[in-house]
């Protein structure tokens, strides 16, 4: 335990001590109370009271209508998880709690081709993504947009909704909603938590949790909070924490509630790539190996590495040494600075030219990773102390609810989050490990102490994120009970909201300041790289250079250079956006033949008002979001959704459902597309459930058995571009040189307005996604002691229709399959023919041929668009053939495991020897993941997840001290499983199966990830 923790963990004893003490004064407290056991006085519809919860199984929710209604008779499908079902797993993050979840995922980015991992791995995102059926989710908080990562230590329970449902969240992710309920104070009684848990690799968290009674049902207070300095199974890890969170409840009158409740508070953690590090090194090592460290190494020349040199793994140069290139580069090892441009990179077995020592060949394919433990052990980071997150977060809720009479109730919110992210990355395919076969440090410099050795560098990439949200709501609920038993009672609600958002994002590269080498501030000429040499088999050593390690200015070419991290260019990664939304919401719930069939019917309009921000330009950082609206642009649209369902119970245990929503997408940042580049639209998202739910044993076992599809269309991403927005520009100045001015076709002024149509700004594409399957859960009480949750999910999900608006615009037409028709090809003398029937007449290719016949001069086989020969009709060929492997690349089932099972249980013995004892135990599988397909288009997947858990508890009294202590162990992977997940094969056209490694190392993979060992958590909980 860290002293800070020590010390906040006394003082929290202290106080609570104390405070009991008083309390014992004044009454003797029968059995020791958590908050949200006490039951509270129901006003409200819009409101859930948790203390019914009992066990793993709770009665009521607001998911599925925004009406508080039993979950028995919610259409749509909706999991709680409850408080004891939170504290027998010792859940403190998203991604355990995921692990037992019907059908949600934390979201790696394994549904896309390549083997980039998502902005929230990699310390960009302001929460972390989540999927639910394959398709993104959203995280509400009390059911408001949610924009930081909640912490269980304020929370009563979890509610993961799946599938899309307008009523709840309008505009959000199609896949369904993960929210978290609040704790409450209450009014009833008093009661507290003081917990403190320690475990594997220096974990240390303290929690309070304490609700003061100031006038019996009146008044009451609460307060949370936690203190956390957690360590991580590999090198560098930590997640620490520092939040309170605090209530309050007013009822100054039985017909009125008041609430308000807020946080504040701080995480800082490490941030790891959950795969090792890139591998160009490995080829070039063995020969180091086999050969010497003198055949490796040479003197850096200003022309390409020769065959021989290739076939040692010395394979390219960090640029050409020309013009205004620079590579700036800092050793941390001594402190030196040196221009890398020129100088030699090695490489592995990617590359078909090198050569192993006894003569293995390399394999064209796509890039690898380190995949040997005896040369970089699982448990390494090679990212370093360096690479972090710190995140500050600010909320509150203020909530009115008044019932005027019986049946009518108002209800009146207003909710605010703010925060900001600051963090220190690499992205991409950095940290990479490779040799250094530079026996001069740079071209004609001096002599590099470090030639033959390993070293780890990177570019570091800084990241501020701002993000806030505000909604004011007003909402209604009218009872109706009809007279007649048959035509039952209604709930008729409706509600009016106001929201505004905004997200300031403004990624960076570490660069010398002043923009010496090139005019765009954070271009590669203008970067730093900070390096490490590493110690061969110490591997604390083995990791990137420290950007904290750079001097205050830096000696790079004689000259000295202020270094600061400037942003990237405006556009998706540097961007500014506001977003203003009144929605009406109406809700109609009936419950009719005796309450034998209950009916849900909601409408929701959202009109939206998104603004994305311009830029100034900043003699430091280049390119910053701009407030000023005059620099802005606005886009408007109206979203409607709409959710039905019905729930009939054909008897008292069972039930027949129906469900189907829609809902409208969040709104893209600065993603802009085809046909105009203006601000993508909205995405859309519909969804139909059908099953049936069961309650047996008298209502402790509860079961839902759906049938599901879910689908998005219209999903923004930037992968799939191909190239295009620069290919435009390039084709259109070529038949600008030869079509514009005196005695030609168009004049300059005719000309910018063909141009702009025909050069649309756009940044993005858009793709549908489905998913469809079948999802069982089951959750009892089987007895008083013994409750028990389990999980079967089929599905099947996957990428359709990329880029169908970029097809259209270019007038491609389809072919079989996924694929596009070539309408260019070659002719005997290597020519590069349009064949015009290829192509829709309309389109922008069209638009090339049309242009094309206007001049000799601008015939698309000869017109060149640039430097390398490539002409107009090359420019088409490589247009569809890029869009052809993408489609082909991205339309397969990436990452889709099909099979989820999740099962946990736990026995409390209440009586004989064993009695305060508690054992339980948890499994979860999950089907091998598609990573790839094979040369006969067959998938080829990678492997199964399985991990079992465990946990035991002992709970009593002790003479003198009021309530009762439980003391908890948890084991999570209980049996240590820790074999690699693949994740992506090294492949290429000329090999589609993979290959292997030589010297037996095993399959070359360019993406796996790695598995948390075995992991002991003790848990000490005072209640009373």
């Amino acid at each position: 335990m860290g002293k800070k923790t020590m010390v906040a963990f006394t003082s929290w004893l202290v106080v609570a001590l104390s405070a009991t003490q008083a309390t014992a004064a004044e009454a003797s407290l029968p059995a020791p109370k958590t908050p949200g056991q006490d039951a509270v006085v129901e006003l409200s519809p819009f409101m859930v009271n948790t203390s019914k919860d009992v066990g793993y199984l709770a009665e009521n929710t607001l998911a599925g209508s925004r009406l508080n209604a039993r979950l028995r008779d919610t259409a749509g499908s909706v999991s709680v998880f409850t408080r004891e079902f939170l504290d027998d797993l010792g859940i403190t993050d998203l991604a355990r709690l995921l692990e037992y979840s019907v059908n949600s995922e934390v979201d790696t980015n394994a549904w896309q081709a390549g083997s980039g991992q998502n902005p929230a791995i990699t310390g960009e995102n302001l929460l972390n993504r989540t999927l639910i059926r394959g398709l993104a989710a959203s995280q509400g908080m009390d059911y408001f947009t949610n924009i930081t990562n909640g912490d269980p230590y304020r929370v009563a329970r979890f509610e993961d909704t799946r599938g899309p449902n307008s009523i709840l969240f309008g505009i959000g992710a199609p896949g369904g909603l993960l929210n978290q309920s609040s704790k409450i104070a209450l009014t009833h009684g008093d009661s507290a938590n003081l917990r403190y848990g320690f475990g594997s690799w220096e974990r240390s968290r303290s929690e309070l949790d304490v609700n003061k009674v100031l006038s019996k049902d009146k008044l009451a207070v609460s307060l949370a909070a936690v203190d956390q300095e957690n360590g991580g199974w590999r090198q560098f890890d930590f997640q620490d924490k520092e939040r309170i969170f605090g209530a309050v409840t007013f009822r100054p009158a039985r017909t009125l509630t008041l609430q308000a409740m807020g946080e504040t508070g701080r995480d800082a953690s490490a941030v790891m790539k959950s795969m090792p590090p890139s591998d160009e090194f490995l080829a070039w090592y063995d020969n180091r190996t086999g050969r010497g460290v003198d055949a490796v190494t040479v003197t850096p020349a200003t022309a390409n590495p020769s065959a021989a040199l290739v076939a040692l793994g010395i394979t390219a140069r960090n640029g050409a040494s020309s013009g205004q290139n620079r590579r700036a580069v800092f050793i941390e090892n001594n402190g030196a600075v040196f221009d890398a441009i020129g100088t030699y990179l090695t490489g592995t077995y990617n590359n078909a030219a090198v050569r192993a020592p006894d003569g293995t060949r390399g394999v064209t394919g796509s890039g690898l990773v380190i995949n040997d433990p005896k040369l970089y052990p699982r448990w390494a980071n090679a990212g370093g102390p360096g690479m972090f997150r710190r995140q500050r977060l600010h909320n509150y809720t203020l909530t009115a609810d008044w019932q005027p009479t019986k049946n009518l109730v108002f209800n009146i919110a207003h909710h605010f989050q703010e925060t900001n992210l600051v963090s220190r990355i690499l992205v991409g395919s950095d940290p990479t490990l490779r040799g250094d076969p530079n026996r001069t440090l740079g071209l004609n410099g001096p002599s590099n102490p470090y030639a033959g050795r390993l070293y780890f560098d990177g570019n570091w990439r800084g990241d501020i994120h701002d993000g806030d949200y505000r909604e004011s709501r007003l909402s209604a609920s009218y009872s109706l009970n009809s007279k007649n038993k048959w035509l039952g009672r209604h709930r008729f609600a409706g509600s009016w909201a106001k929201s505004d958002q905004s997200d300031i994002h403004a990624l960076s590269w570490l660069s010398l300041v002043g923009r010496p080498f090139n005019a765009v501030p954070n271009n590669a000429n203008n970067r730093v790289t900070v390096r490490n040499y590493v110690t061969e088999g110490d591997y604390g050593t083995y990791r990137v250079g420290d950007w904290r390690s750079l001097p205050a200015k830096l000696n790079f070419g004689g000259r000295s250079f202020d270094l600061a991290f400037v942003n990237d260019a405006a556009g998706a990664n540097n961007s500014g956006m506001t977003q203003g939304m009144n929605s009406l919401l109406g809700v109609v719930q009936s419950y009719l033949w005796q309450d034998k069939l209950v009916t849900t019917l909601g409408y929701r309009e959202d009109k939206v008002e998104i603004t994305q921000l311009g830029y100034h330009d900043d003699p430091v950082l280049g390119n910053v979001v701009d407030h000023n609206p005059a620099t802005a642009t606005v886009t408007k649209l109206t979203a409607r959704t709409l959710s039905v369902g019905g729930v009939y119970h054909v008897s008292d245990w069972l039930s027949l459902i129906a469900n189907r929503s829609s809902n409208v997408g969040v709104p893209p940042l600065a993603r802009t597309v085809f046909p105009l580049g203006n601000l993508a639209p909205l995405s859309k998202g519909k969804g139909e459930d059908y099953g049936i739910g069961l309650d047996l044993l008298e209502g402790r076992v509860s079961a839902r058995i759906v049938y599901f599809t879910s689908n998005e269309k219209g999903r923004i991403t930037s992968a799939g571009l191909g190239g295009a927005p620069g290919r435009n520009s390039r084709v259109m100045d070529a038949f600008a040189s030869v079509l514009v001015g005196s005695g030609l076709p168009f004049s300059p002024s005719q000309w910018a307005s063909i141009y702009k149509t025909y050069t649309p700004p756009a940044n993005a594409i858009a793709s549908d996604f489905v998913s469809e399957g079948y999802e069982a859960r089951i959750t009892t009480n089987v007895t008083r002691n013994w409750r028990l949750i389990a999980n079967y999910s089929y599905t099947d999900s996957g990428r359709t229709n990329l880029a169908t608006e970029m097809v259209a615009w270019y007038g491609l037409k389809p072919a079989e399959g996924v694929r596009l028709v070539q309408g260019v090809t070659q002719d005997s003398s290597g020519r590069y023919v349009v064949d015009a029937k290829a192509f829709e007449p309309g389109g922008t290719v069209g638009k090339w041929i049309e242009l094309g016949a206007m001049h000799p001069n601008a015939n698309l086989s000869t017109l060149a668009t640039g430097t390398g020969g490539v002409t107009v009709a090359q420019e088409i060929f490589d247009l569809v053939d890029a869009l052809n492997d993408e489609k082909e690349q991205q339309e397969k089932r990436w990452g889709v495991r099909p099979h989820k099972i999740s099962l946990f249980t736990a026995y409390d013995f209440k009586e004989g020897f064993l009695k305060g004892f508690t054992v339980g135990g948890g499994w979860r599988w999950r089907s091998a993941n598609v990573i790839g397909s094979d040369a006969r288009g067959n998938e080829i997947t990678g492997k199964e997840i399985a991990a079992a858990d465990m946990m035991m508890a002992y709970a009593r009294k002790f003479k003198g001290l009021p309530g009762r202590v439980r003391f908890q162990v948890n084991l999570s992977n209980l049996l240590d499983q820790t074999d690699i997940i693949p994740v992506r094969l090294s492949t290429s056209a000329g090999a589609p199966d993979g290959f292997v490694l030589p010297a037996g190392r095993g399959v070359a993979y360019s993406r796996y990830d790695l598995v948390a060992p075995r992991e002991i958590r003790f848990t000490t909980t005072y209640s009373f």
